[in-house]
């Protein structure tokens, strides 16, 4: 698989191999909150364990992380950005669901496309 190098502004660019990401490892928004441990991987992208966040299991296109910090892999939206997030732990924190238009990328997953990312 090729190398991403990607950034948000809020962390350092990074450069990682999506094959470095593995089953067990830490999902993370790009706030740094703990999302959930990684239960599964494949060629498309990988799975996010049910809990606290998500009542199913959370698929990630490998086009959502930003980066890979040893056991950490951290994601390019932050918790009220991503859809499936259940709608009770949002109103708990005092926040509102923050969606994007999603768009379909090369790998057939949906994402949000870049000029999005702006606004």
């Amino acid at each position: 698989m090729p190398n991403f190098q990607v950034g948000t502004g809020l962390r350092e660019a990074g450069v990682f191999n999506p094959a470095d990401i593995q089953k067990g490892m830490t999902a993370r928004d790009r706030d740094g909150e703990n999302l959930g441990l990684i239960t599964a991987v494949d060629a498309a992208g990988f799975l996010i364990e049910k809990g606290s966040y998500f009542p199913r299991d959370y698929r990630v296109s490998f086009s959502d992380v930003t980066d890979i910090d040893r056991d950490d892999v951290y994601l390019r939206e932050d918790l009220a950005s991503l859809p499936g997030v259940r709608p009770d732990v949002l109103a708990a924190r005092g926040e509102v669901a923050r969606r994007l238009p999603l768009q379909h990328d090369l790998t057939g997953a949906l994402g949000v496309a870049p000029g999005d990312w702006e606004r």
